[in-house]
Formats: C-alpha cells, structure tokens, sequence
C-alpha cells in the first residue's frame, strides 16, 4: 500500500510540474481597448466577455505556442485620443502583443492609424466603418467581423425582394452612419433599382430626443427605415419611433444586442436584423458553437459583439497556430488568407484588405426565443458569404488599382 501511494505522490508531483512547465514560458498578452465607461459600456462589456470566453477555451486545451494568455483591458471612453494614449500604455507599459477593439467605427479607426508606429497587430472584432480596411488600410489591422458594405447588401438583399418602394436612412453623425447610407443606398439600387430615398438624417451619437426625426419619418410616405444605431441611439429610436407613431419596419445592424433589446421589448417587434451570425440557427455545428460559447462564458450567450470579439480570438488564434510564432512580421503573412470553420460556415480572411469573408443572417424580431425573457432576433435565411462579399474597388481598398 505504501508503494501504491508513493507512486501515485510522484505521479500527482509529475502532472503538477508539467502544468507548470507549460507555462514557464511568458505569458502572450491580449490588450483590449474598449469603453468601460458611460453610456455605451454595454458595449464594451459584452467584447471581453467574446475575448474571455475564447481565451478561456484556448488556455484550457494548453494555450498558444505552449504560452497562456493573459488579458489587459483599459477604459478608453470612446473618445479617438484616449483610445491612442491606451495603445500606447498596453503596448509600452504592458507589453501587450495585439491591441483588440470593437465599440465605435471612429475609435477603431484613431487605434488602426496608430498601429504601424508600434508595429503591433489591431483585431478589429466589431468596427465595421469603411476605412478602416479601405482607403486607410494599413497591413497591421485584421478585421474579423462584416464592414458596413457588407452588412448592409444583406439587408439591402432581403428588403429589395419585398416589394417596398420608398425607404428613410437615419443614423449616427460619424464614419459608420455615413458608409450605412451610402452603401445602402448602392446596393438597394442593385437589388431594387426603382427604389426611393425619401429621407437621409444623422443625427448625433448620444442623442436623447428623436421626435424632429420621427416627426420626419412619419410625413416621408416611407415602406421602411434603415439604420445603423447602435447601443442606447438605437433602443431610443426604436422606442422613440414606436411612442411617436412610427408603424414602419426598421432594418438594422444592431437588433442582436441583448441589452438593447432588454429596453426595447415589445416596441422592437417586426424589426430585421443582419449579421454574421445570429443566436437560433438550426444546425449541428450552430449549435455546437453556442452550448460551447455559454459554457466558457459563464452562462451568457453569443450574440452582438460578445459573438464577433470570440469569433476574431479563435481566426486569430489560427494565425498563430499557422505562423508558429508571436514575431509581427510572420503573423501578417499567416493570418493573410487564414480560414476557420465557424458556426454557419467557413469565414476566410482576404489577402488584400485583410476583410474576413463571412456568410450573414437574416433575423427578424420575435416574441419568444429560449435565449432571453423579452423578444429577441429569430434567425429567418443565411445570405452566402459570396453574395454578400464586396470588391476591393467596391471597398475603397488603398491599392486596389495597383
């Protein structure tokens, strides 16, 4: 018996010492730089919690290149020269080896200009405005969700087949409500080439009184609204809308943000949705996704940017994997071209822009989901990823004429 117990001692201190040996190595450091604060913290939140799950999932099967990761997170407000002070401290100060960022298109643009001076990788999970990947492009930033262009072509896909004839435009006053605009208004063309813009407004971020825009809405002989709100601009419109009279369907970007949707219930009913992936798809690997998603997660579900963030740590994690090593250089070359097998297909990352290539879908707001307790999004069709990519002259890519 002492024999027994001797040798199973050893065989506890053995396993102990390789754990501790997978490890010995330093730890690879992800640096998110997100909004902790204010209005549109849900936002941010809801990105770690994508990172975290993730990060969770790649550390318990043994980490990356044998190194665990280690998470760093700070406040940047949503404000551009905050957002670049921080890059500069989870870099210099913290040694982080990618910044990773999601909450607000002009935030995510002031981080990726800074990138070449640190020589660092951006993910960019969420910030979907134009430039970001096009005329701005710059080889360290990757993004691994939809940009504006082709968010929007899924909606203009499914509301072009409807039959509707007038749609209103109403967003945010900064990079990303301007490229909803205007390339929806492209893509309806394509799809619906009589349709009419009866209505074009931005209106600031942050904005606590929709009535002139409603009132707008209301008087234009509009079929529908499109919109690119996001965070509270999008509950108040909706709710706004909804209190003031406004009986139209509303195509959306945002509608998959639990928060959002926990204030706008019942006002939100009837509305569309677009995005890379939506909470109820009816397949065996959807499904796979979100039990393992709510496992690591702690009991949350991946919908809104908490999918998008976990999604681009696991694309990233496959460069990594691809490029056997940390050095910037090498990773660019590995991620360039990089496929993942995600949960309604295979997303591909473009060599030239650095755009991942996704499939979308479709979703309408529901009554009841087994998700939450209030109405939420209900996937209705899934748009391939090869109808909903756009050209690198579509995008506006800086070196798409070379």
């Amino acid at each position: 018996m002492k024999k027994i117990l001797l040798g199973f001692s050893l065989m506890v201190i053995c396993i102990l010492g390789a754990s501790e040996l997978i490890w010995a190595a330093p730890p690879i450091k992800f640096g998110i730089n997100e909004i902790r604060s204010g209005a549109f913290k849900s936002n941010g939140d809801r990105i770690i919690w994508g990172v975290e799950a993730a990060v969770k999932e790649i550390n318990d099967a043994g980490g990356l290149l044998g190194r665990k990761i280690e998470i760093v997170i700070e406040d940047n407000q949503m404000k551009n020269e905050i957002a670049v002070q921080k890059v500069k401290k989870l870099i210099l100060e913290y040694n982080c080896d990618i910044i990773i960022q999601g909450s607000s298109s002009g935030v995510g643009g002031a981080i990726a200009q800074t990138m070449p001076r640190y020589k660092k990788i951006f993910l960019d999970t969420c910030a979907e405005a134009m430039g970001i990947t096009g005329e701005n492009w710059n080889p360290y930033v990757f993004r691994t969700c939809l940009n504006a262009g082709m968010h929007v072509k899924g909606l203009a896909q499914y509301f072009g087949k409807k039959g509707y004839k007038k749609v209103y435009l109403i967003n945010q006053d900064y990079s990303w409500g301007y490229d909803v605009a205007n390339y929806y208004e492209k893509f309806i063309k394509q799809v619906a080439p009589d349709t009419q813009i009866v209505g074009k407004d931005f209106h600031p971020i942050f904005c606590k009184d929709f009535a002139p825009y409603i009132s707008k809405i209301n008087a234009s002989g509009a079929d529908y609204v499109i919109t690119g709100n996001w965070g509270t601009d999008l509950a108040q419109l909706i709710i706004q809308g909804k209190d003031l009279g406004m009986k139209l369907p509303v195509g959306g970007c945002f509608f998959d943000d639990d928060a959002v949707m926990n204030l706008v219930r019942e006002k939100g009913l009837g509305c569309i949705q677009a995005n890379m992936y939506l909470l109820g798809v009816d397949t065996p690997a959807a499904k796979k996704f979100e039990e393992t998603f709510y496992k690591s997660s702690g009991r949350k579900w991946p919908s809104f940017v908490a999918m998008e963030a976990y999604i681009g740590v696991k694309m990233f994690a496959e460069a990594v994997k691809k490029a056997g090593s940390m050095d910037t250089d090498q990773l660019i070359k590995a991620f360039e071209g990089v496929s993942w097998e995600g949960p309604i297909g295979k997303l591909t990352m473009r060599k030239e822009d650095h755009q991942n290539q996704t499939p979308v879908v479709i979703g309408e707001i529901v009554q009841k989901t087994k998700y939450y307790d209030f109405p939420y999004v209900k996937p209705i069709m899934i748009i391939p990823a090869e109808q909903i990519s756009i050209t690198l002259e579509e995008s506006g890519w800086a070196g798409w004429k070379k």
